[in-house]
Parts: structure tokens; sequence; C-alpha cells
């Protein structure tokens, strides 16, 4: 009976909804296995679930039905003359696999063991697996022999089939098959030597007829710049590059395809990126369809939780393109199923929450201690996607990861953060991170003063040295009275190295209390103590105000008569305080200075002068 005559009588006996519906469920449950097969080895989780719900879905079905008799199409299986599955795609569909090697019918018959039905799968998957050109189910069918199943392929395929690898061979060792009709036929064949060699043919009447009413119409020569001539937008005709066209013939308007040489090579590229779906995408579109598509709650549950187990897999193994791919892909199913299918939407909630929490970042961390070679750019895209919870973390992996895409990436986003809330520079300063810590610098110093200069008061309770003397260098790049309160407060660190670059970066900027504030410390046990070289640079920077007060002050520091070493190392430091402020009035007082007793004092005013001088006629020179 042919597979036409079969389909007939099928149509016509009493058609079983039930049965269907369950012959349905089972043919899926098939192709999902087959396909997982092929992704996960035998042993993985998921392979095992899929053969597992596969076998436990065909001995029901065989018990209740005896059998399971599906007719296969091109793109298609039937049962009971209906279609039960579809899969146009031929790379990957199921029902193609079975039709192009002749296969019309395949029948399961009540009575397969689990083991049977174990190497019914593997059979399926090992053919599928091989090239196309290599692979014959039919074949390995039949060697297999597998007591419950039968099949149905039409004897005249498989001659033609065999034909054609027959002159496959005969054709790779030079050799042609002879044709059918001339097989049993005495051909005689006669040759006239003396034209044998004259280098010229000779044509019947009907030959010559035929090749003078030969026109090339139908092939017509296109121009070499045709690829250009090119557009997928609907619209109406332009002007190619090439020569015009002086004579229309009506007929339908036709849709040009123009595309510019870049814009060809980007479509080939899409093209061919379109053709070369990873093994995981594939298993994660079948698994949507499969969660669209699931009735079942506990089911779709399981599915769930195999989709779980896919993602902290590939988290473990550093592939983080799959998790990408998988949250964007749920989240996608979400919004599908959002009004048709309301009940999945907490489940799928659930899973997002799931793979948003950030216990999964213990195996990244784990990953990069140990150093394991990492795609950091996807890494850093999927880290992204936890949004600000991610940014302790990213600013741990900036010190302990040094590739630079990463690294820029991370510096980019870091500074997009801080541009909209400073604050978040307060997450990147810190004594064990001192690379972070310069780029957290380096950002904040781009920033506008009144926004960002609160956050330096991070660096005050530091103890990296390095760290502190480049943010009283980015302090003193602000004109901002609030920059000079922070490093005011640098005054009071217990590097002394660090209180000397504090006062000489400190600006007057109008504040008068914090100048009275200053020189009242000058009578101050605790500034006695310090260093010539700190006490110097305070008077520097009184005189730098070039305020009057402060100019009172250095001239009476400066004219007090006294032997004691302290008051003379005072006195030499309010000559360079008068150095720094270089008005008319000081200039003067220190050239009172070269005439007093003190030959300390004295020498002081003579070198602050003799400096002045060359400062002074070096500015007038130039």
């Amino acid at each position: 009976m042919t597979p036409e005559e079969k389909t007939t009588e099928l149509t016509e006996k009493e058609y079983d909804p039930q049965a269907f519906q369950k012959a349905k469920e089972l043919v899926l449950a098939m192709a999902n296995t087959i396909s997982a097969l092929k992704i996960f080895p035998s042993h993985h989780a998921s392979a095992i679930h899929f053969r597992q719900d596969f076998i436990t879905k065909l001995r029901a079905f065989l018990d209740q039905y005896q059998k399971l008799e599906l007719e296969v199409g091109e793109h298609s299986f039937f049962y009971q003359g209906k279609q039960v599955f579809q899969d146009e795609i031929s790379s990957k569909s199921l029902p193609f696999f079975f039709y192009k090697d002749g296969l019309r019918l395949l029948i399961l018959y009540q009575g397969m063991d689990e083991q049977e039905m174990n190497d019914f799968l593997e059979l399926i998957r090992t053919e599928s697996a091989k090239p196309s050109e290599e692979s014959d189910i039919v074949n390995a069918l039949w060697l297999k022999d597998l007591p419950n199943v039968q099949y149905y392929a039409p004897e005249e395929f498989i001659e033609n089939r065999i034909l054609e690898e027959r002159v496959e061979t005969l054709s790779k060792k030079g050799l042609q098959i002879i044709p059918q009709e001339l097989a049993n036929k005495v051909v005689e064949i006669s040759v006239n030597r003396e034209n044998l060699f004259s280098g010229q043919l000779e044509l019947r009447p009907e030959e010559k007829k035929a090749l003078e009413t030969f026109t090339d119409e139908e092939l017509p020569e296109l121009p070499e710049n045709w690829q250009q001539t090119l557009s997928f937008e609907a619209g109406e005709e332009k002007e190619g590059i090439g020569e015009p066209v002086t004579e229309k013939t009506p007929g339908p308007k036709l849709t040009q395809i123009i595309l510019n040489e870049k814009e060809l090579e980007t479509l080939n590229k899409l093209v061919e990126k379109n053709r070369q779906l990873s093994p995981a995408e594939e298993f994660l579109n079948l698994m949507m369809e499969i969660l669209a598509l699931e009735k079942d709650p506990n089911q779709f549950s399981t599915n769930l939780q195999i989709l779980r187990d896919f993602y902290q897999e590939n988290i473990k193994t550093g592939n983080f393109d799959v998790p990408i791919l998988l949250d964007f892909k749920i989240k996608e199913l979400k919004s599908l199923l959002a009004a048709e299918q309301p009940e999945k939407v907490p489940q799928l909630e659930t899973f997002l929450a799931s793979t948003s929490d950030l216990k999964i970042l213990d195996e990244i961390r784990k990953l990069v201690e140990e150093k394991v070679a990492l795609n950091y750019l996807a890494l850093f895209d999927y880290l992204s996607q936890f949004g600000d919870k991610a940014l302790p973390f990213l600013a741990e992996l900036y010190e302990k990861i040094e590739d630079p895409g990463f690294r820029e990436n991370t510096r980019k986003l870091f500074q997009n953060k801080i541009q909209a809330e400073p604050q978040i520079a307060s997450l990147l300063i810190d004594d064990l991170k001192p690379t972070l810590t310069e780029v957290a610098l380096e950002i904040m110093r781009q920033q506008p003063g009144p926004k960002i200069i609160s956050q330096f008061s991070n660096f005050l309770t530091l103890t990296h040295k390095e760290l502190k003397i480049k943010a009283i260098e980015a302090l003193s790049s602000f004109n901002e009275e609030m920059a000079n309160k922070l490093l005011m407060g640098f005054l009071n660190d217990p590097d002394e190295e660090i209180r000397i670059k504090a006062t000489t970066s400190l600006k007057f900027l109008g504040d008068i209390s914090k100048l009275k504030q200053l020189m009242k410390e000058v009578f101050t046990r605790k500034f006695r103590v310090k260093h010539f070289e700190e006490k110097k640079a305070l008077f520097e920077f009184l005189g730098r105000t070039r305020n009057r007060e402060a100019f009172n002050f250095l001239k009476k520091i400066f004219l007090k008569k006294s032997l004691m070493p302290s008051t003379t190392e005072l006195r030499v430091c309010a000559a360079a305080g008068l150095e720094a402020m270089n008005t008319p009035e000081a200039v003067e007082l220190l050239r009172r200075g070269e005439r007093f007793f003190n030959h300390k004092v004295r020498e002081a005013a003579s070198e602050s002068l003799m400096r002045l001088t060359l400062k002074n006629s070096g500015g007038k020179n130039a």
C-alpha cells in the first residue's frame, strides 16, 4: 500500500482527537529529545531529562494505542492523516531528515522496551550528526533491525538512489554508465578514416536549422555593476550605475534593490551570521518554543529548572554569552505570554530574579582568581545587566583583571555613573585598589567642582601616601572654597610630606576667617614643633594671598627683635612670605632686612631680593 493510499484510508476512519493530541505531544517530545542529544553528551542532565520524558510518553502511548504510525512528509509528520509536527528549516528538520533518504512511513509498536527506545534515539542522533551526503537513516534502520520498529521507503526511490550512487562511483573512475535503453542492444559503429582527422564537424539538416534560428534573448547579459543595483526597499525605480535604458517594455512594476559595496558586504555578513547559529542558541530557541507551547504547569516548571541548570553551567565555565542571551529570551518570552498566558509570567519572573542573584558573582570571582582564560568583553556585558548592584564587584574586578578592553569599558561605565550620581565615587576609593582609585581620581577631576569636591573627603582617611598626594593635586585644580577646606583637612595628616603638599596647594579665594585661623596657628605649640620647610610653606601661602592683614602679620613677625632660635626661624619664614607676596611694600621691607643685626634674617632677606630681581627682570625681558 502506498503512503497516499494509506493516508486516504486513515482519513476515512473515525478521527480520535485524544489520540491525535497525545501523538502530537509525543512527536514534539521526540524532536526536542533529538535536538537535546545533538547538543549535550548523553550523561548531561538535560539530555537525560529529555530522553526520559520521551520514553515515558512513548510507553504510555503504546500501552494505550498499541502503535504509533507516522507518515513522513518533506517538512511534516502526519498522524491519522493530519499534521502533528512541522519544521521547515531543512538543516534541523526531523521530518526532512527522514524524508530525504526516502522514508515515507515510520511505525513504532507496543513491546518496545527502554533499551530499544534508547537504541532508536541513539540511531537517529548518530545519523543526524553526520554530513547530509553521508547519512542514510533507511540503511541504518535496516542494519540495526529493531524488532518493534517498521518503516516504508518506495522501491523506486531506493533504486534511483542506488543508480545515482553507481553513476557517481563510475564518474570518479572516469567511466560512464550505459543508458538503460541501450543496455541490451548491439550498436554498430562505422568510422570514415578519410575524414577522421579533417578537423571538420558535419551537422544534420535539423541541427543546422536549430543553430540558425537560435537567439540569446533568453540569456541577457548582466552589467558588470549588477550587484550595485540592488535595494531591499520597495519604491519607484531608480537609475543604476550602468548604461541608461532607452526603451521600456510594459510589464509589472518591479522593486529594485540598490546597495553599495559596503552595504552589500554588511548584508552578506548578516546572512552568513544567520546561517551559523551556535548549538547553544539553537537549544535556547527550542526551549523557548517548548515553554510557549507547554500546557502542564509542572512540566513548565521542570523545563525552567533545566534552563536554570544550563545558565549556572555556562557561568561556571565562563561562557557568558549564553546567560546574556538566555536572560534576553526569557524577558522576550515573558512579554509575549503576558497577554495570552499570564499564569506563566510569575514563574518567568522568579527565573529572572534567580539569575540576578548576587551569589552568582561568587562563581565568577573563582574564575578570575584561578586566572581562567575568559571572554572579558562578554563578562562585562553580563555584569552590566545587574545594574548598580554590580558596581562594587566591577570595582573589585578592575583591580584584578588587566585586560585593556574590560578596563576601558568599566572605566566608561564608572564615568557615566559618577556624572549622574557623584556619590558613587566613594565606592571606587580604596587603599587596597590603587589602580582603580587613580582612575576614580582622573574621572573626579573632570567633573564640575561644586558636584564632586565633597567626595574628595574620602581621601582624608586613606593611608596610601601617593594616592593622597594625587588627591591634593586634583583638589588644587578647583577654584572652590570647598577645595581649600579639604586641603586644610590634609594639614592635620600624620605625614609631613602630605602636609607640605597640602599647604603649597592652598589658594586664597577671599575667606578671611580661614586666613585668620592659619595665622593664629603660628603661635601654637603644635606649629612650633613642625619642621622648617612646613612652616615656610605656610608663610609662603600667606604671602601668595596678597591680603593686607596677611602683610601686616608677616611684617610683625619679620621686624620682631629676638635672638631666640625659634623667633629667628619665624623671621626667616616671614622673609619667604614677603618674597611670595612680591608687592612694593614687601620688597621695601626686605631691603630693610638687609641691614638687620641677625645675620640669618639678613641673609634670608638678601636671597629673597636676589630671586625677585631675577624673576622681575626675566619677566620684563620676556
